[in-house]
């Protein structure tokens, strides 16, 4: 093997040598960028006082005020559980009239932030609901308001 050639198989074991080097650094590194993210997205989210997030992506509201329950005109609100996933934001509960007459009512719940300012009002249409009867509500909106702290009612 002439100098040259020796020459150049060293210059190539250094050239590889390096490029390894550098892929490896950078490999741990995208690596732990990845971990750092991760860590960062579960839990509560700096902005989110009343949200938690479960395994799946699911935003859970904490808020206790808005598991507090709410009554307008005899018909009351109660087991509220506010959810969001895939920017759809869901509101179930139960809603059973306290009142003496059958009803059948659009009820408006409004959400509400810390401030008290509106954020959204979904709506609820109630048909002939019986004094003393149960049943479960529904509403959803296409946008995320997990982060509520309360809600209101209104007709």
């Amino acid at each position: 093997m002439k100098d040259s050639e020796k020459k150049m198989i060293v210059i190539l074991l250094i050239v590889s040598v390096v490029v390894i080097g550098v892929l490896i650094f950078a490999t741990r590194r995208n690596g732990g960028e990845e971990t750092n993210q991760v860590n960062e997205t579960e839990g509560e989210k700096p902005g989110e006082e009343y949200v938690n997030e479960l395994e799946d992506g699911t935003k859970l509201n904490t808020s206790e005020t808005l598991h507090q329950a709410k009554e307008i005109d005899g018909l009351e609100i109660t087991e509220v559980q506010l959810t969001e996933k895939g920017n759809k934001t869901l509101l179930l509960g139960k809603i059973t009239n306290k009142g003496i007459a059958e009803k059948t009512e659009v009820i408006k719940i409004t959400l509400i932030n810390k401030e008290g300012k509106d954020i959204t009002t979904l709506s609820v249409y109630v048909e002939g609901i019986k004094p003393g009867e149960s049943r479960d509500v529904i509403a959803s909106t296409t946008l995320d308001y997990a982060n509520a702290y309360d809600f209101k009612l209104s007709k």
